[in-house]
């Protein structure tokens, strides 16, 4: 019964996965359209919301953040 509940997991995820990327595609080709971006351009945008979004950028966020409010003290 394990063995059918894990394959019925992965197949779960593996639907939400495709869903979710065929949803981020989509979304990418409207904006690309409404902005009227190139591909090379919309890439390098991408991946650089990609590195933002990485743990390491956060905590250096919020760690300027903190610093910011007690220099303006």
């Amino acid at each position: 019964m394990e063995i059918f509940f894990n394959k019925n997991k992965t197949l779960e995820d593996t639907y939400k996965k495709t869903r979710v990327k065929e949803y981020i595609n989509k979304y990418i080709k409207e904006l690309q359209r409404h902005f009227d971006v190139s591909d090379k351009k919309m890439r390098a945008i991408i991946y650089e919301i990609y590195q933002d979004l990485s743990p390491l950028n956060l905590i250096k966020n919020w760690i300027y953040m903190i610093k910011s409010k007690y220099i303006k003290k």
